[in-house]
């Protein structure tokens, strides 16, 4: 399989905020996905989109911080949960966002 890395605007991602998210703890049905917003997330909009989340089944976490104001972690089932429908509720809450490839 070929991964290509998608150009992003201004600095890579520094996922190692999220490092403690270890999708395969819970099983081989597991995955993480990180959901990049255009915009930054303050706490406030951030708590939102993290409870919104965590209310969807088959999602066993969710990760975001201040530091990467426009990223959001989620670890959740494959077989309950497909990665498109995190992102849609995300964009449902008002949020431009599309999903980024680990």
């Amino acid at each position: 399989m070929n991964i290509t890395k998608l150009p992003i605007r201004g600095k890579e991602p520094d996922i190692r905020a999220f490092a403690e998210i270890d999708p395969e703890k819970s099983g081989p049905q597991h995955a993480a996905v990180l959901i990049h917003t255009n915009g930054a997330l303050d706490e406030s909009a951030a708590r939102h989109v993290i409870h919104k989340l965590n209310q969807v089944e088959g999602v066993s976490e969710t990760r975001f911080t201040l530091e990467k104001d426009h990223l959001i972690m989620v670890a959740y089932d494959q077989h309950a949960v497909k990665a498109v429908q995190l992102l849609e509720k995300v964009r449902e809450l008002g949020h431009e966002a599309q999903l980024v490839g680990l």
